[in-house]
C-alpha cells in the first residue's frame, strides 16, 4: 500500500514566493538600497536559475548563497555588499513562513491517509524556521533536508537515504512536488511513483511524472484511487 508520502515543501505546501518577496523587500530597505516594483521578479528569475545550477551539481549551496545577490545587484546596477544583503534576506526568510491556500486542509487529508515525510533542498535554518513559525515542525513524521543528508534532489542517493531512514520500500512511497527538475526527475531517478503538483497547468515537457494534479483535491483523489487499487489519471 502506498501510504508513505514524500512531500516537497516550497511551492508545494509553503508559499516561498510570498516569503521571499517580503524578505527581499525588508533586506533592501534595511540596507538603504533602492527597491523598484520589478526588482522581485528579476531576483526570482536569477534565484530560480541559480537553484537549477545547484540541482544539476554545477555549484555548491555555499556558492548559491553568494552568487545570487552578486548577480542581482549587477543586474539592477547597484553597488552594495552582496554578502550582507544575503545575510539580512536569509535571516528574515528564516522566520517568515506562509502556507499556500488550501495547504492546511491538504496536509490534514494526507495525514488521514498515511505518513508524511517532508523532503526539501532548502537550507535547514530557513526550512525549520518557517515550519516553526507555522507551528508545523512537529507535524511531519520526518523532515529530510539536503544539506543534512549530503545529497540533493534529484540525486537518487537523496531518496535512497530517505527510504533507508523511514524503513520503507519504494512500492510504499509516492513523491509529491511541484518541481519537474528536482521532485519529478528525482522520483524517476529513484524509481518511485510521482505526483506532479501543477496548479498552473504547465506542460511537462521531457519530464515524465506518473500523475499530474492541478489542485490538492486532485492529489488526494489520485491517492485514493491508488489505495483502492484503481488507476488514476496519468499524464
Amino acid at each position: 500500500m502506498r501510504n508513505k508520502f514524500l512531500l516537497d515543501a516550497d511551492e508545494t505546501i509553503l508559499d516561498f514566493v510570498r516569503s521571499s518577496r517580503e524578505s527581499l523587500t525588508h533586506a533592501m530597505r534595511a540596507l538603504g538600497l533602492p527597491y523598484g516594483d520589478d526588482f522581485f521578479s528579476l531576483y526570482k528569475a536569477i534565484n530560480d536559475g541559480v537553484w537549477k545550477e545547484y540541482e544539476q551539481g554545477q555549484i555548491t549551496k555555499k556558492q548559491l548563497m553568494q552568487v545570487r545577490f552578486v548577480r542581482f545587484l549587477e543586474r539592477i546596477g547597484v553597488q552594495a555588499d552582496a554578502q550582507k544583503l544575503n545575510a539580512v534576506y536569509f535571516e528574515t526568510l528564516s522566520h517568515t513562513g506562509y502556507l499556500l491556500d488550501g495547504a492546511a486542509e491538504f496536509l490534514r487529508g494526507l495525514k488521514e491517509r498515511g505518513e508524511i515525510y517532508l523532503i526539501t533542498n532548502g537550507t535547514p535554518a530557513a526550512q525549520y524556521g518557517r515550519l516553526e513559525s507555522l507551528g508545523l515542525r512537529g507535524f511531519f513524521d520526518g523532515i529530510f533536508v539536503s544539506d543534512e543528508i549530503g545529497y540533493a534532489k534529484p540525486d537518487s542517493r537523496f531518496f535512497d537515504y530517505v527510504l533507508e531512514k523511514v524503513c520503507a520500500d519504494k512500492s510504499e512511497c509516492i513523491v509529491i512536488g511541484d518541481s519537474l527538475s528536482s521532485d519529478i526527475a528525482g522520483a524517476a531517478n529513484a524509481g518511485i511513483l510521482s505526483v506532479w503538483y501543477n496548479p498552473a497547468g504547465k506542460p511537462a515537457g521531457a519530464a515524465k511524472p506518473d500523475y499530474s494534479a492541478k489542485s490538492y483535491a486532485e492529489i488526494l483523489a489520485i491517492l485514493d484511487a491508488l489505495a483502492a487499487g484503481g488507476k488514476a489519471g496519468a499524464v
